[in-house]
């Protein structure tokens, strides 16, 4: 019975390791939608793409740059102006509300990203 069991779990658990994955990539896909809907999407998601691999928790290897789109740091009013804690950049919903903003403040542009052109 030992036996039975134990692949069992292992199955369990391996699949919830799995919902979970499947459920941040979701929200990830819904807040790009939500704040650059239409024909902005693809490019938004090109742009997340090469800015963090998709991955909401990314942080550049220098420090500066954070979440999905990599807001960077001198962006720490503007998220507190928003209503947010700095903490709260790593949510794919507030990092893309964030980032909205900075694409709005200059001009509907993505210029501020390294990956602009992606």
């Amino acid at each position: 019975m030992k036996r039975r069991i134990l692949p069992l779990f292992l199955i369990v658990g391996l699949l919830m390791g799995f919902t979970t994955a499947c459920d941040e990539d979701a929200a990830v896909q819904l807040a790009i939608h939500e704040y650059f809907p239409g024909s902005q999407n693809a490019k938004a998601k090109r742009v997340a793409q090469c800015e963090s691999g998709m991955n909401p928790n990314a942080v550049s290897p220098g420090g500066q740059n954070h979440g999905l789109f990599q807001i960077n740091l001198v962006h720490r009013n503007t998220v507190q102006s928003m209503g947010y804690s700095w903490s709260q950049i790593y949510d794919p919903y507030v990092n893309a509300r964030v980032a909205r903003h900075i694409y709005d403040a200059a001009g509907g542009s993505w210029n501020p990203w390294g990956c602009r052109n992606a």
